[in-house]
């Protein structure tokens, strides 16, 4: 998801990388949404995304917005992998607000720690507390975020929960399907070899900042004495003026 119709250079860069990678796993499919309307897809129909791959700032936003859907911001992890390092953190923010109050929901912590536990290496470890969770949730026992009369059974506070999916260690839910990490591996990250391309000088820019109206004048003052150079275009915040050699005219 990105926004190279109006950030052509960010942006576009990126989606220009991202279908340049993509060829490199051709049994994987790949399209692109503007970010405008790919939030609202996601927002309106979650089921049909897998791996959303976009810039940081849109992926900040629209991870909080799935994890709305699922239920509440505080409920998911998240992993920053890297080549030698990898980090594991809730999705949201510190909630300063409601620090120290018995008050914030931990699965978005948990989740993460789950995350990191089938990075490094210990899937069974991850799967036994992931159940824990998920059985824990489906008690009904949940913190205010995600708290619904007549759905709920009992509203708990971050110790409260916390202890409560301690004590459902070495138990599986049983209206959830209860999660198997199998044989799953560490992440990766492959070496990224950069295809170097053929560059060919063809033409120069030059940005003027000029007061005048009359773009002929100006096309006049911009010819080249010795004529080994050939003015092409001007343009003005995206208002172009092209020359044309019969009409003389910019």
């Amino acid at each position: 998801m990105v926004r190279d119709n109006i950030m052509k250079q960010t942006d576009g860069l990126f989606h220009d990388i991202f279908k340049e990678i993509a060829q490199e796993y051709p049994e994987l499919e790949a399209n692109s949404q503007i970010i405008d309307i790919g939030a609202a897809n996601l927002a309106d129909r979650p089921q049909n995304f897998d791996v959303v791959v976009t810039l940081n700032l849109y992926g900040d936003i629209i991870s909080d917005i799935v994890a709305q859907i699922a239920g509440s911001v505080g409920m998911a992890g998240s992993s920053n992998i890297g080549e030698i390092v990898s980090m594991f953190e809730a999705i949201h923010g510190s909630a300063p607000d409601i620090a120290g109050k018995n008050l914030a929901n931990p699965s978005g912590l948990l989740n993460a720690a789950v995350m990191m536990l089938v990075h490094i290496g210990q899937p069974d470890i991850a799967a036994k507390i992931n159940n824990a969770w998920l059985l824990a949730i489906e008690e009904g026992i949940h913190t205010g975020d995600i708290f619904k009369a007549g759905v709920s059974r009992i509203k708990v506070g971050t110790k409260e929960f916390a202890d409560a999916v301690i004590g459902n260690l070495g138990h599986l839910p049983e209206k959830f399907k209860p999660v198997s990490f199998g044989k799953a591996k560490k992440i990766i990250i492959p070496e990224y070899k950069k295809i170097i391309q053929k560059k060919e000088l063809v033409g120069v820019d030059i940005f003027l900042d000029w007061t005048g109206n009359d773009p002929n004048e100006l096309g006049n003052k911009l010819k080249s004495p010795s004529n080994d150079l050939m003015l092409k275009i001007i343009t003005n915040r995206g208002v172009k003026f092209i020359r044309t050699d019969n009409r003389k005219h910019f």
